[in-house]
């Protein structure tokens, strides 16, 4: 009977995985209906564990539930999306300070292979891959910060900045921006200079909310109403 329980789970798990990548990627836009009979055909399941998928996605406000429609994706809101990424910057320059402080060089060789990467793709022009490394850039800075609980909230909460990068295609950006401020950036990690390392990160941070904001106007045009979030004092740096 565990052994039956477990491979349930397991189910739903990968269900839950496949629905939320495909959300987050763009595939599976907003305002589309989840038929349960079409996806139960194709993955091969039963309803019991996609409705269990779909109850995870509405918590992580992927998903929507209603009695009359079912599960619809989720349109995500300018207010909701900078509220997560005001939760972002707090998370990432935390990520900054810890990995400064005790990343091993290891961790740190791998934060540059990512940029390696991102440099590449900003050289091919190929802004998808560009922005797919550019984000795996930050995921390896947290990571490098040891600290799960950091890391886990990150993950959940970068999932609704890339959806929207990802809402029409990426974004217009300059590559080469991205990838100067990056290299400043690991310099500073790798040298261990947390003050330079948080001012940089900081003011990089800046120009990917500029960048979101205006993505964000392209679907919902009074998003200019709203006015800049205010770093707050935990953010300032000496």
């Amino acid at each position: 009977m565990s052994e039956m329980l477990i491979k349930r789970y397991s189910v739903q798990s990968e269900v839950t995985s496949r629905l939320r990548n495909q959300i987050v990627e763009g595939v599976l836009r907003p305002g589309t209906r989840l038929q349960e009979r079409q996806l139960c055909a194709q993955f091969g399941i039963s309803r019991s564990p996609l409705r269990e998928a779909f109850q995870v996605l509405a918590a992580e406000k992927l998903v929507e539930i209603s009695i009359n429609k079912g599960a619809v994706v989720s349109a995500p809101t300018p207010e909701f999306t900078l509220q997560n990424f005001a939760l972002l910057r707090a998370l990432e320059l935390l990520a900054v300070k810890l990995t400064c402080r005790g990343a091993e060089e290891t961790q740190l060789d791998g934060i540059y292979q990512a940029e390696q990467e991102m440099t590449s793709h900003a050289g091919d022009n190929d802004l998808r891959g560009f922005f797919r490394a550019n984000n795996e850039v930050h995921r390896q800075i947290v990571l490098a910060a040891g600290n799960a609980p950091l890391a886990d909230a990150h993950l959940i909460t970068s999932r609704q900045i890339i959806r929207v990068q990802n809402l029409d295609g990426p974004l217009e950006h300059v590559p080469s921006e991205g990838v100067g401020e990056h290299d400043e950036i690991i310099n500073a990690l790798k040298d261990r200079k947390e003050a330079l390392a948080l001012a940089l990160f900081d003011a990089h941070l800046d120009t990917v909310e500029e960048n979101l904001r205006r993505r964000l106007m392209e679907f919902a045009p009074d998003t200019g109403k709203i006015t800049r979030a205010r770093r707050s004092n935990a953010t300032q740096h000496a």
